[in-house]
Protein backbone atom coordinates (compact mmCIF):
# COMPACT_ATOMS: atom_id res chain seq x y z
CA UNK A 1 0.00 0.00 0.00
CA UNK A 2 0.87 3.59 -0.39
CA UNK A 3 1.90 5.80 2.23
CA UNK A 4 -0.81 7.97 1.13
CA UNK A 5 -3.46 5.74 1.25
CA UNK A 6 -2.01 4.39 4.76
CA UNK A 7 -2.00 8.14 6.77
CA UNK A 8 -5.42 8.76 5.00
CA UNK A 9 -6.63 4.90 6.31
CA UNK A 10 -5.05 5.49 9.68
CA UNK A 11 -4.05 9.02 10.64
CA UNK A 12 -6.95 11.05 8.27
CA UNK A 13 -9.76 9.44 9.82
CA UNK A 14 -9.34 10.01 13.65
CA UNK A 15 -8.25 13.45 12.64
CA UNK A 16 -11.35 14.00 10.59
CA UNK A 17 -13.57 12.46 13.23
CA UNK A 18 -11.45 14.71 15.69
CA UNK A 19 -12.12 17.91 13.51
CA UNK A 20 -16.22 17.22 13.08
CA UNK A 21 -16.44 16.23 17.22
CA UNK A 22 -14.84 19.46 17.89
CA UNK A 23 -17.58 21.54 15.17
CA UNK A 24 -20.29 19.92 15.87
CA UNK A 25 -19.40 20.38 20.09
CA UNK A 26 -18.87 24.31 18.91
CA UNK A 27 -21.82 24.42 16.49
CA UNK A 28 -25.17 25.02 18.85
CA UNK A 29 -27.23 24.20 15.92
CA UNK A 30 -25.64 20.86 15.67
CA UNK A 31 -24.90 20.40 19.67
CA UNK A 32 -27.98 21.57 21.21
CA UNK A 33 -30.76 19.24 20.02
CA UNK A 34 -29.11 16.22 21.00
CA UNK A 35 -28.62 18.03 24.60
CA UNK A 36 -32.66 19.30 24.98
CA UNK A 37 -33.76 15.63 26.16
CA UNK A 38 -31.20 15.10 28.45
CA UNK A 39 -32.35 18.39 30.13
CA UNK A 40 -35.59 18.60 29.22
CA UNK A 41 -35.92 21.60 27.62
CA UNK A 42 -37.38 22.59 24.26
CA UNK A 43 -35.03 23.15 20.81
CA UNK A 44 -35.98 25.89 18.74
CA UNK A 45 -33.89 26.77 15.55
CA UNK A 46 -33.06 29.85 13.78
CA UNK A 47 -31.29 31.38 15.62
CA UNK A 48 -30.27 28.11 18.26
CA UNK A 49 -32.25 28.19 21.55
CA UNK A 50 -33.24 25.68 24.24
CA UNK A 51 -36.09 26.70 26.36
CA UNK A 52 -38.41 25.55 28.94
CA UNK A 53 -38.62 24.57 32.72
CA UNK A 54 -35.42 22.96 34.56
CA UNK A 55 -36.05 21.68 38.10
CA UNK A 56 -39.39 23.92 38.04
CA UNK A 57 -37.66 27.20 37.07
CA UNK A 58 -38.11 28.77 33.56
CA UNK A 59 -34.67 28.97 32.15
CA UNK A 60 -33.34 29.95 28.23
CA UNK A 61 -30.26 29.25 26.29
CA UNK A 62 -30.04 31.74 23.57
CA UNK A 63 -26.99 31.90 20.83
CA UNK A 64 -25.93 35.26 19.56
CA UNK A 65 -22.66 37.08 18.23
CA UNK A 66 -21.26 37.43 21.08
CA UNK A 67 -21.55 34.25 22.93
CA UNK A 68 -24.60 32.48 24.67
CA UNK A 69 -26.80 34.18 27.11
CA UNK A 70 -28.38 31.78 29.65
CA UNK A 71 -31.68 33.33 31.81
CA UNK A 72 -33.05 31.95 34.84
CA UNK A 73 -36.63 33.81 35.96
CA UNK A 74 -37.67 34.31 39.61
CA UNK A 75 -40.96 33.86 40.54
CA UNK A 76 -41.16 36.99 42.33
CA UNK A 77 -39.35 40.77 41.68
CA UNK A 78 -36.03 40.80 43.99
CA UNK A 79 -34.85 44.13 45.54
CA UNK A 80 -30.98 42.94 45.17
CA UNK A 81 -28.76 43.52 42.10
CA UNK A 82 -26.28 41.21 42.31
CA UNK A 83 -23.52 40.29 39.75
CA UNK A 84 -20.30 37.98 39.55
CA UNK A 85 -17.56 37.15 37.03
CA UNK A 86 -13.62 37.29 36.85
CA UNK A 87 -12.62 39.93 38.85
CA UNK A 88 -10.85 41.85 36.23
CA UNK A 89 -14.21 42.28 34.17
CA UNK A 90 -16.14 43.09 37.45
CA UNK A 91 -13.74 46.19 38.12
CA UNK A 92 -13.56 46.98 34.66
CA UNK A 93 -17.23 47.58 34.13
CA UNK A 94 -18.17 49.12 37.49
CA UNK A 95 -19.78 52.48 36.94
CA UNK A 96 -20.73 55.34 39.36
CA UNK A 97 -23.02 53.26 41.43
CA UNK A 98 -20.68 50.21 42.63
CA UNK A 99 -22.96 47.93 44.80
CA UNK A 100 -20.89 46.69 47.46
CA UNK A 101 -18.16 43.83 47.79
CA UNK A 102 -18.93 40.47 48.86
CA UNK A 103 -16.23 39.34 51.13
CA UNK A 104 -15.26 35.78 50.00
CA UNK A 105 -14.63 32.65 52.35
CA UNK A 106 -13.29 30.79 49.70
CA UNK A 107 -9.70 30.48 48.60
CA UNK A 108 -10.87 29.45 45.11
CA UNK A 109 -13.32 32.31 44.91
CA UNK A 110 -11.52 34.86 46.02
CA UNK A 111 -8.47 34.34 43.39
CA UNK A 112 -10.72 34.24 40.55
CA UNK A 113 -14.07 36.37 40.92
CA UNK A 114 -15.57 39.05 42.48
CA UNK A 115 -19.26 39.19 43.44
CA UNK A 116 -21.39 42.31 44.42
CA UNK A 117 -24.42 42.83 46.13
CA UNK A 118 -26.50 45.72 46.12
CA UNK A 119 -26.99 44.97 49.86
CA UNK A 120 -24.33 44.58 52.07
CA UNK A 121 -25.89 42.48 54.02
CA UNK A 122 -27.46 40.49 51.78
CA UNK A 123 -24.32 39.96 49.41
CA UNK A 124 -22.85 36.77 52.31
CA UNK A 125 -26.52 35.21 51.85
CA UNK A 126 -26.54 35.05 48.27
CA UNK A 127 -23.28 34.07 47.84
CA UNK A 128 -22.53 31.95 50.66
CA UNK A 129 -19.51 29.36 51.12
CA UNK A 130 -21.23 26.72 49.27
CA UNK A 131 -22.52 29.08 46.72
CA UNK A 132 -18.33 30.54 46.35
CA UNK A 133 -17.61 26.79 46.16
CA UNK A 134 -20.31 25.65 43.56
CA UNK A 135 -19.11 29.21 41.22
CA UNK A 136 -14.94 28.80 41.53
CA UNK A 137 -15.43 25.34 40.28
CA UNK A 138 -16.80 26.42 37.01
CA UNK A 139 -14.91 27.27 34.06
CA UNK A 140 -16.65 30.25 32.84
CA UNK A 141 -18.96 33.11 35.42
CA UNK A 142 -20.23 35.98 34.44
CA UNK A 143 -23.89 37.31 35.76
CA UNK A 144 -25.89 39.50 36.63
CA UNK A 145 -29.40 39.11 38.58
CA UNK A 146 -31.85 41.75 39.47
CA UNK A 147 -35.54 42.41 39.20
CA UNK A 148 -36.98 39.08 37.35
CA UNK A 149 -34.37 37.55 36.52
CA UNK A 150 -30.40 36.38 36.71
CA UNK A 151 -28.83 36.28 32.72
CA UNK A 152 -25.26 34.95 32.56
CA UNK A 153 -23.02 35.06 29.62
CA UNK A 154 -20.61 32.79 28.41
CA UNK A 155 -18.38 32.05 25.05
CA UNK A 156 -20.53 28.87 24.75
CA UNK A 157 -22.54 26.32 25.62
CA UNK A 158 -21.62 22.60 24.42
CA UNK A 159 -21.27 20.04 27.12
CA UNK A 160 -23.99 18.31 29.04
CA UNK A 161 -22.32 18.14 32.56
CA UNK A 162 -21.15 21.90 32.03
CA UNK A 163 -24.26 23.15 31.18
CA UNK A 164 -26.03 21.27 33.88
CA UNK A 165 -23.54 23.05 36.47
CA UNK A 166 -24.22 26.04 35.42
CA UNK A 167 -27.99 26.04 34.96
CA UNK A 168 -27.87 24.55 38.38
CA UNK A 169 -25.85 27.32 39.91
CA UNK A 170 -27.76 30.29 37.89
CA UNK A 171 -30.75 28.84 39.33
CA UNK A 172 -29.33 28.82 42.98
CA UNK A 173 -28.71 32.29 42.75
CA UNK A 174 -32.39 32.92 41.61
CA UNK A 175 -32.86 31.06 44.46
CA UNK A 176 -31.17 33.29 46.66
CA UNK A 177 -32.43 36.18 44.68
CA UNK A 178 -36.12 35.41 45.75
CA UNK A 179 -35.24 35.74 49.24
CA UNK A 180 -35.26 39.48 49.19
CA UNK A 181 -38.28 40.28 47.47
CA UNK A 182 -39.02 44.01 46.34
CA UNK A 183 -41.85 44.60 48.56
CA UNK A 184 -39.24 43.92 51.51
CA UNK A 185 -38.27 41.91 54.57
CA UNK A 186 -36.62 38.40 53.61
CA UNK A 187 -38.44 34.97 53.02
CA UNK A 188 -36.41 32.17 54.87
CA UNK A 189 -33.45 30.89 52.85
CA UNK A 190 -34.02 27.94 51.07
CA UNK A 191 -31.35 24.99 51.18
CA UNK A 192 -29.96 24.73 47.98
CA UNK A 193 -29.17 21.05 45.80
Amino acid sequence: MSPLLLFLIFGGGPLAWYFWREHKLNTPSLQWPSMRTALGLTYEANPPRLGGAWNGRKVAIESGADGVTITAWLNAETRLRVECAARELVTKRAGMLVPDAVEPVETAFKQKLLARCSDKAAGPLVFDATMQQRLSDLSHVDFVGEQFRVVWKAPVVKELNETEALLGALCAVADGLESFPKGGGTRAQTKRP
